[in-house]
């Protein structure tokens, strides 16, 4: 019943299925209605319209309003941008996994990284004769954070000629500094965060967790996994 209120009582309704919204009902008269739309129009439409109600594919678990500029109060309005991007790398790399495990052809899966170039490139070749069959890159926005594990998801779900979910393009930047982040500590340096009582690499520039949260410095890296570059 409540649900059903809050779609009645909205002005515009969305309802996701798969990766598309679909127009549900608009009091404004300029969705239409059974129109498809893509997850940049509904974040933008839900950034310059009040009491827009996105239905996740069952009426049941309708999410609130939304009446805020958060692209991720669109998912789920109770949950920080921090937390919504963890469970999307925590989704990509079951993506992946699943990707790889359930493939039944003589191929394999290789992945390239260069986190200089901000580039993930999945490799599908054949098991025994080295032949590349399919190639699918993803490259981080300049100014995005970089992760491996969203990267690998995209650029094998492009490989494999499967549609990118919009959450892997649109994920939330990252708020929290962590232990294993990269941030920009100037324009010239980048540091790696290690905890306040770690050991410093052997090489490369580092900050302690404790600075890199007082001076607020932008994490341009929170893959947090040793990643060889080409």
């Amino acid at each position: 019943m409540e649900n059903k209120l809050l779609i009645n009582n909205a002005n515009t309704v969305f309802e996701k299925k798969d990766d598309k919204y679909f127009g549900y009902k608009s009091r404004f008269g300029d969705i239409v209605i059974g129109g498809a739309y893509s997850y940049r129009f509904v974040v933008h439409y839900a950034k310059t319209n009040q009491d827009v109600v996105i239905v996740p594919g069952d009426v049941n678990t309708v999410t609130t309003p939304v009446c805020t500029t958060l692209e991720e109060r669109l998912w789920k309005p109770e949950k920080t941008a921090q937390a919504r991007r963890d469970e999307i790398v925590e989704q990509a790399k079951a993506d992946v996994e699943e990707r790889i495990t359930n493939n039944a052809l003589d191929r394999a899966v290789y992945f390239v990284f260069n986190r200089t170039k901000r580039t993930v490139v999945a490799l599908i070749k054949g098991e025994y004769s080295g032949k590349v069959y399919a190639k699918g890159i993803a490259k981080a926005a300049p100014d995005d954070c970089f992760n491996v594990h969203i990267g690998k998801a995209i650029a094998l779900r492009r490989a494999l000629g499967l549609a990118v979910p919009d959450e892997y393009l649109n994920a939330p930047q990252p708020t929290e500094v962590r232990v294993g982040d990269i941030v920009q500590y100037s324009r010239a340096w980048t540091a790696l965060v290690i905890a306040d009582n770690g050991w410093p690499p052997l090489s490369g520039g580092w900050i302690q967790l404790k600075d890199a949260r007082k001076n607020e410095l932008k994490i341009i890296d929170d893959s947090r996994e040793e990643v060889a570059n080409d």
